[in-house]
């Protein structure tokens, strides 16, 4: 008796503490943060990475955006790696600054820096998005790039995260990681004299 009166308690208390939190979060706040996460990556796996590494304690950025062109570029290099059965940054697009302004990203870089990589995080061989960010945190490269612990990639302020799986492959499970930021747009010249 003592035992179902304390289950019958403790379900009508998560129940009463539930639903003052489940009215606070209307639908559309929901659909928003739904939505927004889908910019992220185009599965369900390279979005929870993705929001994994901007909510992150350790995540030194103010502002870290979800970029779909990021997200479709990182895809397409996710799927590239699981076919070739490679964890590479470089591949038939160059070096991955190279493939960002190749695909369509308009890349804010150095010009001295274009055959190397400022923006691209990879991995193999873990199925599981915490795993792979366990990774990434214990290798200092990765680790400056995807938490900004540099002044340089502090600004950077997009993301966009790819996964790939390949049964048939050595690693099975490949991840693309890009953080970087674009070019401002270019006013032009009729634009400022207007003003």
């Amino acid at each position: 008796m003592l035992k179902s009166g304390l289950t019958l308690l403790s379900s009508f208390g998560i129940t009463f503490l539930l639903l003052p939190i489940a009215h606070s979060i209307g639908n559309d706040e929901i659909k928003v943060t739904q939505q927004f996460y889908e910019d992220c990556g185009l599965n369900k796996k390279s979005r929870t990475l993705a929001k994994l590494i901007r909510e992150d304690q350790e995540q030194l950025r103010d502002r870290l955006s979800c970029s779909i062109v990021l997200s479709k570029i990182a895809q397409n290099k996710a799927e590239e790696m699981a076919e070739a059965g490679e964890v590479t940054h470089y591949g038939e697009w160059g070096s991955p600054n190279e493939r960002l302004i190749k695909e369509g990203y308009q890349l804010d870089i150095p010009e001295d820096a274009m055959g190397s990589n400022y923006v691209e995080a990879v991995q193999g061989g873990e199925a599981i998005p915490v795993t792979v960010l366990d990774k990434f945190k214990n290798s200092y490269q990765h680790r400056v790039h995807l938490f900004g612990e540099h002044d340089f990639f502090l600004g950077q302020d997009q993301i966009g995260v790819g996964y790939a799986y390949n049964w048939q492959s050595p690693h099975v499970d490949y991840w693309v990681v890009y953080i970087a930021s674009e070019k401002a747009p270019v006013e032009s010249t009729e634009a400022i004299e207007n003003n």
